[in-house]
């Protein structure tokens, strides 16, 4: 019993030493005109050959397309391997700048492969589009959950909170984890409740009790009725008042048959 409590108070410890910061991030995303996303054969190719062919892990947590369906090794429970564009996103092809791409980008894939030959001329704005759809340089190999999951996927956090996430202390990654499975918890939460509230029929506008705030009543159809004159009394007819321009012509009127 006391070498339990000690164990718990170790743990509080550990846990009150880790500070949490939840935060929103504003970015603006732009992207040129481009066709709608659709695998090419060629990507579809290099996608196979490295997921399946050379079987390799996902970037992060190591799970292989041959072991998603090991538990003890598919730690994050996905579904699929996927391969992640990770130095030019897709979407960003139309606007990347040949001239740019080789003065930057293709020195230093050339001093990384010095044994590529493609690396050692300059690229034409097709060698671009191509590299940057299904060269496999350009594609990781990343499980459904670190591709695209919320708090996880490379999608959907920035770069310095997703890049060490297979580096962390067990102890702190399972201080990580079950802060995440209550975030999305609560995220899912408020998702079905947005949904059903949205489908829930609207209520009614509660019914009027035929009494208006003016000195009239109301008929109950919007209109309100004339007020009533004192009982014994006709109620009399209020004054006209003529307009000025009106008032000139009935005195000239008067004058005539003077």
């Amino acid at each position: 019993m006391v070498k339990r409590l000690k164990d718990q108070l170790k743990v509080q410890q550990k846990v009150a030493e880790i500070h949490g910061n939840r935060k929103k991030l504003d970015q603006l995303e732009f992207y040129p005109a481009h066709d709608a996303r659709k695998e090419t054969a060629e990507y579809s190719k290099a996608h196979k050959h490295m997921t399946q062919t050379l079987d390799l892990p996902c970037n992060v947590c190591g799970v292989k397309n041959s072991t998603l369906k090991d538990a003890a090794k598919n730690r994050y429970g996905s579904k699929a391997m996927e391969t992640h564009h990770h130095v030019i996103e897709w979407a960003l092809a139309n606007a990347i700048d040949v001239d740019k791409f080789n003065n930057a980008l293709l020195p230093n894939l050339a001093h990384k492969h010095q044994d590529r030959r493609e690396y050692q001329q300059p690229f034409t704005q097709k060698q671009v589009a191509d590299w940057v759809d299904h060269h496999e340089d350009n594609l990781w190999v990343l499980c459904d959950v670190h591709h695209r999951a919320k708090f996880m996927g490379i999608h959907e956090i920035t770069f310095p909170i997703w890049g060490p996430q297979d580096l962390l202390r067990d102890d702190f990654q399972a201080y990580v984890m079950t802060e995440i499975k209550r975030a999305q918890d609560e995220a899912k939460a408020h998702k079905a409740a947005a949904k059903a509230a949205a489908k829930a029929p609207k209520a009614e506008a509660p019914a009027t009790n035929g009494k208006s705030h003016g000195n009239g009543k109301s008929h109950g159809n919007g209109k309100h009725a004339a007020p009533k004159a004192a009982k014994g009394k006709a109620a009399k007819a209020p004054a006209v008042v003529p307009p000025p321009v009106a008032k000139k012509a009935a005195k000239s009127r008067a004058a005539a048959r003077a």
